[in-house]
This record gives structure tokens, C-alpha cells and sequence, in this order.
């Protein structure tokens, strides 16, 4: 109770905020230049009508497209108006210059000339099309090299490494007041001549859109559309898979769809989303896009300059992905711990003799717990200590955080595939319905494994927002490490969007590739003015 009454309070101060709000963003990527089948690391800044960091969105969406579609799209995590990570760029991408796009939802109530944008060069090394618009200058190998190698501002401790070496930079005294502040060490294997990287157009805040969005102030919104539909009242509700309690109420809305306030999710996860009408009659929930799709309006012609071997060598980089070990930390991430309950009673199942069905689990040593019959259909019920009886109120059963309101589908389901059962007394409100007690099941898996869901229910794997992904690349501090035969073709040695004033010193590892690399900071000084430092090194396979 207390934290839906917080709640309700956050939700009315952020609709004041909304009356008089305004948000800024700022991007800041790892490079320019991409690889069809690269990631592209992204930090978005959001700011308010203050500079100050923007704590009215939860969350900032990310698109990459053309004029004619949008290829990559990305939802990331906002902390006090900051956020980063990841998009994969698709190997189907054509060769030539696209919009980068980041906005929230609360920006939408504005136009889309108010979003920041940047324009991002791509090359397709796998494939040509008839979409392509590039003009190369694969002769010009002198001009991918004018770099400075050592910078007054940047300085690493040597100026040339061999392979899969240890490289410590160190940074300048900066301004107390930097903010912002993002490092990132990438191969300079490219010119790009006459290529504007800001699309920013003019911000006209006074042409308001028809459509009202409200701010993501508590966490992603979550949409579902019913189909289907019965003409009476439709109990909308959105579970999370897992070991968790995660279930949202559907708010209907004026066209026709239902709003889910999600908090605290994030990264790829299974959810179930169900339609439950007062009269029983078939319909479900389609999960509808929570981005704009903003297309270019235009975009500019690239120009590169680029050595064919490089080019080569960074597309045979792009196919190494599926070869590479798994990210962990950007797999799908399941909800381990309950949230807010506690249970008054726990089963381990591994730790008792094994039965075929939950029903005889409940009769041979489950206590608290009975079988009734209602309407002529099996009902679990919850012994409630307080009126020393079993309650002829509705029990809450889940099986994987997701609730079934058929319990006989529950009673017949095997056993031998569940390892804990949860009990808690009480009363629970989910979706506009009061229960008194819930028992929970959780499997092995807690991937609700051999359940088939009924007909007003759907199971999707959701991307919820990016809860700052870790860039991650192999150390070599070893023999064996240096010696392993597993390529490394990165590209991008090295990306922190976590600079602070305060760093001095940090290190990070060259990989199998030679050349030239390029250090870059960037951020803000605390008046607005654009930080920019560069320096860089050489890798060497002699050294």
C-alpha cells in the first residue's frame, strides 16, 4: 500500500512537471563510420529547461534509418537524465549515410524537427545494392593516416604497441564542472569528406502534435492493443516470466488500447500479456511499438576514403559475432528475487519425495493449502491465520510469476518440473481484482516449461530498456591469453561513457588489428561548451 500511494504521488508531480517541462537531448557515439553487422555504442544526455539532468524520463529510444525505413531501433535506461548502450546493425543495411535519431516519450508531444539527430555513414561489406550511395577513394591511403600521434591533452605511455598489448592512457586536469564526459578508442581507417554529422533542424516547440504522450517517469510503458474485443469490460494484465512478482494492470485508454506501467525491468524478457472479459469470449493483446519511426528527409552523400584491405578486414571482423563467446551482459536476463513479498511458507520440492502432478504434491505434504470445488471446477484455497479458516475468497495462483486463473490447468501440471512452492497469506490487488493469498510455483527453468497458455493469452520475448550495458573486451595479462587462437578483430578497443573530472589514469588492451587508432573525449563544461580532446597510437605487429 505504501508504495502505491508513492507511486500515485511521483505520478501527480510528474504531470505538474509535464505542464512546464522541457527536454533536451544530447548523443554522443563510439564512432562515425560503421560496418553493416557492427554495434553501434550510443550515450544519450537528457537534460531539462535548466541543463540540469532530466529526472521526468525513464527512459530514451534510439533509431536508425534511411529515408524510406527504419533499420535499428534501441530503448536505453535513463539514471538522472543519462543512459547508454548497444545497437546491433543489421547485415542487410545498404551502403550510405542514415539518421540517427533519440528522443523520449515525452519529447513526442513536440515535433519531430525538436528530436536530436546525427547522420552516421555505413558500409556493406557482405553485398552491393541498388540503394547505394557511396563514392570511395580506395587509393587515397595517405589520408587515413593524418592524425596526430600523441596529443597535449590525451597521452598514452607509448606511441606505437604491438598486438593484444596493455595500453594505459592517461588524462588531462579537467574542469570540475565537465559533464557528460565520454571516452572511446577506435581504428582511424577512414576519411569522411564534406559529411555533416549534425542533422539538427530548427526546435519549434509551439506545433503540437494531435496525440498526447504522457513522460515515462516511473519506467517503460508497455502498450498492448485489443483484438478481438467483447463490448464489455476487459481486465487487461502484463506479466513478467520468472522467479519474480511482476504483474501490471492494463489502463484502457481513447483509442482503444491498454498502458502498462512497468518499473524496474529491464534488458530482453519473456512476458505474457492477457485479456480477461467479464463475459468469456476470445480476444487477446497485441503488443504495439512504443517508437515513432522517424525517417530522414533527406541525407547527404558519403564520401569516403577508405583502404580496401581495411575495409575487408572489418567485414571478416563483423562475421566473427557468432563465433565469439556470449555477451552476458546483454542476454536475456530473468527476475530472480520477489519483489516486496515474503513468503509465509516455502517448499523446496528437490528435497521431498517426487510426485507426477501438483494435485498430489498438495494432498501428501503441502500445508495451508486445500482443494475445493467451485461452480464445478477444482479451486485452491489459502488457510488465512488471522479467521483461522480457508478462505472463499479468489486465491492468486502463479506458475513462473504468471498468474492462471484456471487452477485445475495448475493441479494437473507435473510436478516434477517445479522446485519451489510459495505460499502467502493475506491480501494482494492485481488487476483491479482482490485476492486473499497467493501461491506461487516456480520451475526449474522459470521459463514456464510444458505449459501451453490458453486461447486470451500471448507470450513474447519484450526488450525492455538497456540497463547501461557493459562494454566488454578480452584482457591479455598472460601467456596463454596472448597465445589463444581465438581471433580478435575489434574494431572499437575501447568505449566508457563513465569519464569523470576526477579520472587520471585507465587501461585497455590493442587487438589483432594493425593501424592507426584514435582516442577521443568529448563531453560538456557546465556553461554548455563542447569538450573535444584527440590523440592517438599506432599498433605494430613488429613492436
Amino acid at each position: 500500500m505504501k508504495r502505491v500511494i508513492l507511486t500515485i504521488i511521483g505520478w501527480v508531480l510528474a504531470l505538474g512537471l509535464q505542464a512546464q517541462a522541457v527536454e533536451n537531448m544530447r548523443i554522443y557515439t563510439d564512432k562515425d563510420c560503421y560496418v553493416a553487422g557492427e554495434y553501434l555504442w550510443i550515450k544519450v544526455c537528457v537534460t531539462d529547461s535548466l541543463s540540469h539532468g532530466s529526472v521526468l524520463s525513464k527512459v530514451a529510444y534510439v533509431e536508425v534509418g534511411d529515408m524510406k525505413q527504419v533499420y535499428a531501433q534501441g530503448k536505453i535506461d535513463l539514471q538522472n537524465g543519462n543512459g547508454w548502450g548497444r545497437i546491433r546493425l543489421p547485415q542487410v543495411m545498404h551502403t550510405g549515410a542514415y539518421q540517427l535519431t533519440a528522443y523520449t516519450r515525452y519529447m513526442r508531444n513536440y515535433p519531430e524537427s525538436c528530436f536530436p539527430r546525427k547522420y552516421i555513414a555505413l558500409l556493406n561489406t557482405v553485398q552491393a545494392t541498388e540503394e547505394d550511395n557511396v563514392e570511395l577513394f580506395t587509393d587515397s591511403i595517405s589520408r587515413t593516416s593524418d592524425i596526430q600521434l600523441s596529443g597535449a591533452d590525451l597521452w598514452t605511455d607509448k606511441p606505437a604497441y604491438g598486438n593484444r598489448s596493455k595500453v594505459t592512457l592517461t588524462l588531462p586536469d579537467l574542469p570540475a564542472d565537465a559533464e557528460e564526459l565520454t571516452l572511446s578508442v577506435v581504428r582511424k581507417d577512414y576519411v569522411l569528406e564534406d559529411f555533416p554529422l549534425s542533422a539538427d533542424g530548427q526546435k519549434n516547440y509551439t506545433d503540437v502534435p494531435d496525440q498526447s504522450f504522457t513522460a515515462e517517469c516511473e519506467g517503460h510503458i508497455v502498450t498492448g492493443r485489443l483484438v478481438g474485443a467483447p463490448a464489455d469490460y476487459v481486465n487487461a494484465r502484463l506479466a513478467c516470466v520468472g522467479k519474480d512478482i511482476r504483474i501490471f494492470d492494463g489502463q484502457p485508454k481513447a483509442d482503444g488500447t491498454y498502458a502498462f506501467y512497468t518499473t524496474e525491468i529491464t534488458d530482453m524478457q519473456e512476458i505474457v500479456l492477457t485479456a480477461l472479459p467479464e463475459q468469456e469470449s476470445p480476444c487477446r493483446l497485441e503488443l504495439v511499438s512504443p517508437f515513432a519511426g522517424v525517417l530522414a528527409e533527406k541525407l547527404p552523400k558519403v564520401r569516403l576514403s577508405f583502404r580496401e584491405e581495411d575495409l575487408i578486414e572489418r567485414g571478416f571482423g563483423t562475421q566473427l559475432h557468432s563465433l565469439l563467446p556470449a555477451d552476458s551482459s546483454y542476454s536475456k536476463s530473468m527476475l530472480q528475487q520477489l519483489h516486496n513479498f515474503v513468503p509465509t511458507s516455502t517448499y523446496n520440492l528437490d528435497e521431498y519425495v517426487r510426485f507426477r502432478t501438483v494435485r498430489d504434491v498438495f494432498v501428501e505434504f503441502v500445508k495451508g493449502v486445500r482443494i475445493s470445488q467451485l461452480a464445478g471446477k477444482d479451486v485452491i484455497r489459502i488457510l488465512q491465520p488471522d479467521i483461522k479458516r480457508f478462505s472463499n475468497m479468489k486465491t492468486l495462483v502463479l506458475l513462473d510469476g504468471v498468474p492462471f486463473e484456471d487452477h485445475e490447468t495448475i493441479l494437473n501440471y507435473d510436478a516434477r518440473l517445479i522446485h519451489y512452492i510459495h505460499r502467502y497469506t493475506g491480501k494482494y490487488t492485481f488487476g483491479g481484482e482482490l485476492y486473499d493469498g497467493i501461491v506461487s510455483f516456480i520451475t526449474h527453468r522459470g521459463t514456464l516449461p510444458d505449459m501451453r497458455l490458453d486461447r486470451n493469452s500471448q507470450m513474447f520475448s519484450y526488450e525492455f530498456p538497456q540497463k547501461k550495458a557493459g562494454f566488454t573486451a578480452p584482457t591479455y595479462d598472460s601467456e596463454k591469453q596472448i597465445d589463444s587462437r581465438l581471433p580478435d578483430f575489434r574494431h572499437t578497443l575501447y568505449w566508457n561513457p563513465e569519464i569523470t573530472p576526477a579520472t587520471r589514469t585507465l587501461s585497455f588492451y590493442t587487438s589483432d588489428m594493425n593501424g592507426t587508432y584514435t582516442i577521443t573525449l568529448q563531453g560538456i563544461s557546465a556553461d554548455g561548451r563542447e569538450i573535444r580532446m584527440q590523440s592517438g597510437f599506432v599498433v605494430n605487429p613488429n613492436r
